[in-house]
C-alpha cells in the first residue's frame, strides 16, 4: 500500500527541528550546479537568447536556441556532477530518516565517497532511459520511473552492484509507478508557489521533497520484502 500523504507528513516531522543542514546542502548544490551551467548560459547570451526572451519574440528564441547548439559532452558533464551531489545529498537524508539524531555538513560531504558509484549509475540509467524512449516518449517516462529508486539503494547497500540495484528498483516499483508519479505531482503547487520567490522557496521545498522519496523508498522496499518479491539477501552482492 502506497501511503503517499503518510510520508509527506512524516517527512515535516523528520524536519522539524532539523531544517539547518539540508537548506546548506540545498543551496550548496544549487551554486555548484549554476557554476557549471555558466558555459551554456554564455552561449545563449551571445547568440541574443536572453534579448529575444525579454521581448517575447518566440521566433527570435528558437533561432537563438539553435544558434547556441550546445554539445553532448557540457549535458553529459552537468548530469554527471548533478548524479555525484544528488548521491551525497541522499546519504543525508537517509540517516534523516533513519534516527532523530541531528545530522551535520559532513555527512554530506562523506556522500562523495560514493561518486564513483554515482556516475556508473546515471551512465547506465541514462542508457536504457534512452534506448526505452526510443520506442516512445511514454515508455521512457515509464522506465524513468522503474529505475528510479536506485540512487537510494546504492548508497544504502554499499555492496550491491549497479546492475543489481537497477533490477532491484524495477522490482519494488512494480505496481506503484503511477502512485509515484502522483507523488512527483503532488509537489507542482508548491513549486508553482517557488516562481514567484524567485526560487528562495526551493531551499525548503527540496529538502521536504527528498525527505518524502526516501520515506516511500523505505515503504517500497519494506513492502517488497514482505510480499516476497525481494530477499533480504537480495540486497548483498
Amino acid at each position: 500500500m502506497f501511503e503517499r500523504k503518510k510520508y509527506k507528513s512524516f517527512a515535516r516531522t523528520q524536519l522539524s527541528g532539523r531544517w539547518g543542514v539540508p537548506v546548506i546542502v540545498t543551496l550548496f548544490v544549487t551554486i555548484i550546479l549554476r557554476i557549471f551551467g555558466i558555459p551554456e548560459i554564455i552561449q545563449l547570451y551571445k547568440t541574443g537568447y536572453f534579448t529575444a526572451l525579454i521581448k517575447l519574440d518566440w521566433q527570435g528564441i528558437s533561432v537563438a536556441a539553435q544558434d547556441a547548439n550546445p554539445s553532448l559532452f557540457s549535458p553529459l558533464i552537468q548530469t554527471i556532477v548533478e548524479a555525484i551531489l544528488s548521491v551525497a545529498s541522499i546519504n543525508v537524508y537517509l540517516k534523516m530518516s533513519r534516527s532523530p539524531e541531528p545530522v551535520s555538513f559532513s555527512d554530506f560531504i562523506e556522500g562523495f565517497n560514493n561518486w564513483a558509484r554515482a556516475i556508473l549509475a546515471v551512465l547506465w540509467q541514462i542508457l536504457w532511459i534512452f534506448l526505452w524512449a526510443l520506442l516512445f516518449f511514454i515508455p521512457g517516462i515509464i522506465k524513468a520511473i522503474a529505475y528510479s529508486q536506485m540512487f537510494y539503494i546504492i548508497v544504502e547497500y554499499k555492496d550491491v552492484s549497479i546492475t543489481k540495484a537497477m533490477r532491484i528498483s524495477m522490482e519494488i516499483t512494480k505496481g506503484h509507478k503511477w502512485d509515484l508519479f502522483v507523488m512527483y505531482l503532488s509537489f507542482f503547487g508548491w513549486d508553482l508557489l517557488s516562481l514567484f520567490t524567485l526560487g528562495i522557496l526551493q531551499f525548503w521545498l527540496l529538502p521536504y521533497k527528498n525527505m518524502t522519496y526516501i520515506n516511500a523508498y523505505h515503504a517500497l522496499i519494506k513492502e517488497a520484502i514482505e510480499s516476497g518479491r525481494l530477499k533480504p539477501e537480495d540486497l548483498s552482492e
